[in-house]
């Protein structure tokens, strides 16, 4: 992974050719404004799940646009498998912010991070039946075993659609498996119904392709699950002008991405070795909001809201035990500033 670095060499010629220049003309003329070249450096911290577009889609742009540099970062990238071990990461005082996936964003409303910019809805996880198993809505699961993996966003699709169609996880036989293990479970017919998420939803297409889709995110608009950058709560208190830069980064890359997803899609498989279909899957399954929306949607509260909505889901499948206070762990004044850094 690559560190940016600017020369002290040439920040301490460049200084040294403007006292000449002063002392050379008279009257003195007003200093120049500094550049964000001129910024003074910063050091960061930055996690991202490798194998996520969210993640390392962020980070290869970044890279590949030279962004690091222009907002005088110091960055040190680390990869991470997924969003609770950055968490852990954060406790530990080695990692200053990371990317999370909206399964684990009841760890922030928790207290254990803070929510620095919402980063995108996403449309990838399912409730898939078999077709041996003769179900084709989700009031057929009553009594049906089901693979999903504990915690994360295949229980919460799986939550959602038992509330939907009157049931709890009583009426199923429920079975706790990891996400690859759900996929071979229901190929080999072991379960009747899967829990699961993109990519790995696709693998189930594949070996089965006429399997039954029960449920999906679209059927429940009122409950986004949002990913999201968080930081470290220590990072927020004593970094806070680096996090910001951070997400002036951010904002830029997810301006882009937009427009180029299909670039960036292969950046992000260069930077990783995942592969570019999967990545591209994912792409295919979300919402990125341009980050003017973003903004907005900070300044109306509709960023808030978001998660507060998905804060309620955690409370219902007990995955959080009491509602923590959207004002302390989302935080929208850094991206605001960083907004502000960039003249939008």
């Amino acid at each position: 992974m690559r560190n940016t670095r600017t020369a002290a060499a040439a920040v301490a010629v460049s200084l040294s050719s403007a006292l000449v220049l002063a002392a050379c003309t008279a009257p003195a003329e007003p200093a120049p404004e500094v550049t964000e070249s001129e910024r003074e450096r910063v050091s960061l911290t930055v996690g991202y799940i490798d194998t996520s577009i969210n993640g390392v889609g962020v980070i290869a742009a970044a890279n590949e646009l030279d962004l690091w540099e222009a907002a005088g970062i110091d960055v040190e990238l680390v990869p991470f498998t997924n969003g609770p071990t950055q968490i852990q990461a954060m406790a530990a005082g080695s990692l200053d912010v990371g990317y999370i996936g909206g399964g684990a964003t009841w760890l922030p409303m928790s207290g254990q991070a803070t929510i620095i910019v919402p980063n995108e809805s996403t449309f990838g996880d399912y409730l898939i039946a078999s077709p041996a198993s003769g179900a084709t809505s989700v009031d057929d699961l009553a009594g049906l075993r089901v693979g999903v993996p504990d915690g994360g966003s295949g229980e919460m699709i799986l939550t959602l659609a038992l509330e939907e169609a009157g049931l709890s996880m009583d009426d199923i036989e429920r079975i706790p498996l990891d996400p690859p293990n759900v996929v071979s479970a229901f190929v080999a017919g072991q379960i009747d119904v899967a829990a699961i998420f993109s990519p790995l939803s696709d693998q189930i297409f594949e070996s089965v392709p006429d399997a039954e889709i029960l449920a999906n995110n679209r059927d429940f608009p009122q409950t986004e699950f949002v990913g999201a950058w968080v930081a470290s709560n220590q990072a927020i208190e004593e970094k806070a002008e680096a996090v910001s830069r951070f997400l002036e980064v951010y904002a830029q890359v997810n301006d882009y991405r937009i427009e180029n997803t299909e670039e960036v899609v292969a950046w992000a498989a260069a930077e990783s070795g995942a592969p570019a279909a999967g990545l591209q899957g994912q792409a295919d399954n979300l919402e990125w909001w341009p980050s003017d929306q973003i903004l907005a949607d900070n300044q109306s509260g509709a960023t808030v809201e978001r998660f507060v909505a998905l804060q309620e889901l955690f409370l219902s499948i007990n995955r959080l035990e009491t509602a923590g206070d959207p004002a302390v762990f989302v935080n929208t004044e850094l991206f605001n500033q960083a907004m502000a850094a960039l003249g939008r």
